[in-house]
């Protein structure tokens, strides 16, 4: 697809988005391959996808950066954008960092609250005025860069756990709660999304944020006729164990504990430093495993840790403890160390390219062939990894016949 289309970043400043930006601008220059992104396997390239070349950036912010400076303190605490890549990727990051707007922390937390300089006049308007702000930087947006369509991604630090009350299990319920303007009730990542959903967009929660991900804005997804998809994405340990844990329950092996120790120290790990951001994240990283164990005697118990020297290099050391035949205990032990950003940031391309797919055919609602991507996908209770990837070529293949059955009936008799 030859089209242009918009990637609108909630948390346009941070890691993931930076490698993102840099990353697609150095495809450009030919300076690296597109190794990393789904949407390059063969099963996906006959799809008429938007084209990575022709994606155009945006995003709001909270903090006083632009996103030059986040490269290059990217680049000095990582060593992932080489020089020559910063200097490719110089004007586009010049580019998106015109199409920033402030961004809002209602009800964000304590840890994101940290990297506001300042308090945002945004957030002390009503609710419905939030939204219609937020809603008219995306019009705007799509506007000034004549964009043939905009996906919005939830790209910034984890909110608190969140309990959905009662507000969030229809439509009607939760927007008269809002034209009551309790504010309590509505979390930053929930007005993004409504503005996205509203506003006509595909959103993606790549968070462990509430964002889309309740009745009441499936519902207003599905009236407005948009797709969305998340919850959590799943880039690394995660990923692993939602392969492995399969193997042993195929082998009809006695998974007895599975620990896992997980430090990180970007941003996000200050943010989970606060034991009510790090509960949701616990709580998603340990319920795949959970699922597909099937056994509730099963130790399984996860931690996170910030280590500051780390950078934006994730480790993740994980000890499982099984029983086999004949009553014998055995040991699987793995670490996985990389780069968050750099493994994350293709995903986002890649679900980007997928829904805004989905939104040109008219599909609408939550879109169950992405969940390969989450830790906990929301509508979807399937967590083995390789079924997962099932469903998403399955997609694919039937939307090739589609196409194939559309040329035939137009071609001349």
């Amino acid at each position: 697809m030859d089209g242009r289309v918009g990637i609108w970043v909630v948390g346009a400043c941070g890691g993931v988005s930076t490698c993102m930006i840099a990353g697609i601008e150095a495809i450009k220059a030919g300076l690296i391959s597109r190794t990393g992104l789904v949407t390059e396997l063969e099963e996906f390239r006959s799809l008429s996808l938007v084209r990575p070349e022709n994606l155009v950036f945006g995003g709001h912010e909270i903090r006083s950066v632009d996103l030059v400076q986040s490269a290059e303190e990217f680049s000095k605490a990582n060593g992932v954008l080489t020089s020559e890549i910063l200097e490719a990727s110089r004007e586009g990051l010049v580019a998106a960092t015109k199409n920033l707007r402030p961004g809002i922390t209602l009800n964000s937390g304590k840890g994101v609250d940290q990297f506001r300089p300042a308090s945002s006049e945004i957030d002390k308007l009503p609710i419905s005025e939030i939204v219609a702000v937020l809603k008219k930087d995306l019009e705007a947006f799509q506007k000034k860069n004549k964009l043939d369509d905009l996906v919005v991604v939830n790209l910034a630090s984890a909110e608190p756990d969140f309990t959905m009350t009662r507000e969030y299990g229809n439509l009607e319920m939760y927007l008269a709660a809002q034209k009551e303007n309790r504010r309590e009730l509505f979390p930053a990542s929930v007005l993004y999304a409504q503005a996205a959903i509203e506003a006509g967009y595909p959103y993606v929660n790549f968070t462990s944020s509430v964002g889309s991900n309740s009745p009441a804005l499936d519902e207003l997804a599905r009236k407005m006729s948009v797709p969305h998809m998340g919850r959590d994405a799943k880039t690394g340990e995660t990923l692993v164990k939602t392969t492995l844990a399969p193997m042993f329950t195929a082998r009809n092996l006695k998974v007895l504990s599975w620990q896992s120790q997980n430090l990180l120290g970007n941003r996000d790990g200050m943010v989970l430093e606060d034991p009510e951001h790090k509960k949701a994240k616990l709580a998603n990283k340990d319920q795949g495993l959970r699922k597909l164990l099937g056994d509730e005697e099963a130790h399984s118990q996860v931690r996170i840790d910030y280590v500051p020297s780390l950078g934006d290099w994730k480790t993740a050391w994980d000890f499982i403890h099984f029983e086999g035949f004949l009553g014998t205990r055995m040991q699987l032990q793995f670490t996985w160390q990389g780069c968050d950003s750099a493994l994350a940031a293709p995903l986002v391309i890649d679900l980007v390219r997928f829904l805004e797919f989905s939104h040109r055919r008219g599909e609408c609602g939550l879109q169950p062939h992405l969940s390969p991507f989450f830790k906990a996908p929301y509508g979807v209770e399937e967590q083995d990894f390789a079924t997962q990837m099932e469903m998403l070529y399955d997609y694919a293949q039937k939307h090739r016949i589609q196409t194939r059955r559309v040329v035939r009936s137009e071609s001349p008799s």
